[in-house]
């Protein structure tokens, strides 16, 4: 996750020395109403990356950890509420989808096979987010946003079945912070942006409870102390 700190900076700070570069006092501006609306809305499209922060016990010698990361997409509505010049308050509901592997091992004893899970998820993400936005500089204006989102899995593993390769009960509902990086694009008919944002899960959402109908599978759950859900999304906006 440090590296997707490292990419918001970059390409925030990249954006702003390119559009000083690009910078031309002639050049014809496009769709200069759009910041000046109270209130306007769009919707956005997205790829996005789902990672497991996994924290082992040690339990038993047995230990977790996420093996692949597999590409998902987003869709979702903007509305976005100028609180200033600089500022606006945007509302971004939407959908997750993507899914992720963990492999359970046992390094001390050679005896026991790894065992392997696939997670898959839908996630209802409810994000509230303050918009800071650069000065423009012709058709172009970096801009950072932040916020925490409310998110709610509705295929997060509510049982177990190791049979069907269920080995982990999950938590469906969370918050995150979230903390991104993006460009407005300004065109002639419509705003266009391209942003990376982090969305990091603040909870435990591990269910750690004994499975009463499966109790010889808890040991794949008492193998890790905490688990939080990370994602990282690279979005496209139309406003």
């Amino acid at each position: 996750m440090k590296k997707a700190f490292i990419i918001l900076l970059l390409l925030f700070l990249s954006s702003y020395l390119f559009s000083q570069k690009v910078y031309s006092p002639g050049r014809i501006l496009n769709s200069q109403e759009v910041d000046q609306k109270r209130l306007h809305f769009g919707f956005t499209l997205g790829l996005n990356i789902m990672d497991y922060a996994i924290r082992n016990s040690a339990k038993d010698n047995w230990k977790a950890e996420q093996v692949t990361f597999s590409s998902g997409f987003s869709v979702g509505i903007v509305s976005d509420l100028k609180l200033h010049e600089d500022f606006s308050l945007r509302f971004q509901p939407g959908l997750e989808f993507g899914e992720r592997t963990i492999l359970y091992s046992n390094d001390y004893d050679l005896s026991t096979y790894p065992a392997e899970t696939t997670i898959e998820s839908v996630v209802i993400n409810l994000p509230l987010l303050l918009k800071y936005r650069a000065k423009r500089i012709n058709n172009y204006r970096p801009y950072l946003v932040g916020g925490f989102s409310y998110k709610m899995d509705v295929q997060a593993p509510t049982k177990l079945d190791i049979d069907d390769g269920v080995m982990v009960r999950l938590e469906p509902n969370y918050f995150s912070l979230e903390l991104g990086a993006g460009i407005d694009f300004y065109l002639p008919y419509f705003k266009f942006a391209t942003e990376l944002k982090l969305s990091l899960g603040l909870q435990d959402i591990l269910n750690h409870k004994l499975d009463s109908e499966n109790p010889d599978a808890d040991f794949y759950t008492y193998s890790m102390s905490r688990m939080s859900s990370n994602v990282v999304t690279l979005s496209f906006h139309f406003e």
